[in-house]
């Protein structure tokens, strides 16, 4: 029969590999994984869009809104009336570029171009060009954190540049629940995080840039208007701190926040589907923490009977054959 060391002995153990399984699981998988957190999109407001821009680049400075829209023969960078929709000036791009993101670093616009490989740095009040930058590969998204500019290239990957020379200085892969995000289009760095628009969907994500995971999974449908397409722009007006998203031909601009879905009563049928949908991190995670509680259970229980076959084995307590009782002390060696 087992003792109490022997029940001790054998829970350490059990506990031991318990825990030890738990951390392997975690280590086989990636140590930096965050499950996103997912969000909807609420309209507060809206105002009139030009239906007629093909949108690529949003932003806003000292409350005014700047726009860079695409399609070679029809790209431009322009000022716009947020409150109407009007285009308050503008500049064209060459028939053969493509317009693509912009964002401010001081006073200056920069905007990108998709396959000329160069970038285009402008006076805010003349939209006179004062620089030019080249760059290898496709240009989509332009933002700027305060340090360097961030751009994203169709790929899973963002480009951090000097902002001065737009000189590469490093990347950084992106990841949606440990998976790789491809398809980051127009971006926006608002209050620590960068928002990306996700091309051919109606979705935004904000990543964490100094690891590239994505914490916020943000659900923008239904947003689109009539003839409109792919949604992209997102910008942040600091001067009202207020968010705002359009869409390529939309003609609206919508005000919004994010809050956090309104989730139905799950039902018995549904389980399955939630153990099919967790990682296989969070299941090991539960699982692990499910056999430290039997083993908690099991310990006094285990305890409790070694207590009772020792007190058989020795006699101590037991009733005899014919009736009478064991003595506590006759007969134990001292």
């Amino acid at each position: 029969m087992l003792r109490g060391r022997g029940v001790i002995a054998i829970f350490i153990a059990a506990l031991f590999c318990t825990l030890s399984a738990s951390n392997i699981g975690a280590q086989e998988g990636d140590s930096a994984y965050v499950r996103a957190e997912s969000l909807v999109v609420v309209e507060h407001d809206n105002f009139s869009h030009d239906s007629d821009a093909y949108t690529q680049g949003l932003e806003f400075y000292q409350g005014r809104l700047f726009e860079s829209t695409g399609l070679r023969g029809n790209s431009s960078l322009r000022e716009v009336n947020l409150s109407t929709g009007e285009v308050i000036r503008s500049i064209d791009l060459d028939e053969s570029e493509f317009g693509e993101g912009i964002t401010f670093v001081g006073g200056d616009i920069i905007q990108l171009t998709w396959q000329s490989e160069v970038a285009y740095r402008y006076d805010v009040d003349t939209f006179e060009v004062i620089a030019n930058y080249t760059y290898d590969g496709e240009g989509w998204g332009l933002a700027y954190d305060g340090e360097y500019l961030i751009m994203s290239n169709g790929s899973n990957v963002l480009q951090f540049r000097n902002a001065s020379t737009f000189e590469l200085v490093s990347t950084i892969n992106v990841t949606l629940n440990n998976e790789s995000l491809s398809n980051l289009n127009e971006l926006e760095y608002w209050d620590g995080l960068l928002y990306a628009n996700i091309y051919h969907r109606e979705e935004i994500v904000a990543i964490d840039i100094s690891s590239g995971v994505v914490v916020l999974h943000i659900d923008a449908s239904g947003l689109k208007t009539p003839g409109g397409e792919v949604l992209n722009g997102i910008a942040f007006d600091a001067t009202t701190q207020s968010l705002w998203i359009t869409g390529k031909y939309w003609s609206k601009m919508y005000n919004i926040t994010f809050i956090e879905p309104t989730i139905p009563p799950t039902s018995d049928s549904d389980i399955g589907n939630i153990f099919a949908e967790t990682p296989p991190q969070e299941i090991n995670s539960v699982y692990s923490t499910v056999i430290l509680a039997i083993l908690l259970i099991s310990v006094p229980v285990l305890l409790i009977l070694d207590i009772n076959n020792r007190q058989k084995d020795t006699g101590i307590g037991m009733n005899l054959k014919d009736g009478g009782h064991n003595p506590t002390d006759a007969g134990v060696p001292k």
